[in-house]
């Protein structure tokens, strides 16, 4: 499955940096190679998890960081 999750930023940003699936908390493998450390101040932030069922309550998610401004 594939989540599109849309943060609209204001003069204070802010940034996802904790997911969980089924309860269990996980860590995305990020496009680019690296978490992201902060959001994008005056835009819109948007977040992408595309989330595979690897086997019982293991998953592997894939994530990326768009900012549009």
């Amino acid at each position: 499955v594939t989540v599109a999750h849309l943060v609209t930023q204001g003069s204070s940003a802010y940034y996802n940096n904790a997911v969980t699936i089924d309860g269990s908390s996980i860590t995305p493998e990020w496009q680019g190679g690296s978490a992201p450390s902060a959001g994008n101040a005056s835009s819109l932030d948007v977040y992408t998890y595309t989330i595979i069922k690897t086997g019982d309550a293991t998953f592997t998610a894939l994530a990326s960081q768009t900012q549009f401004a």
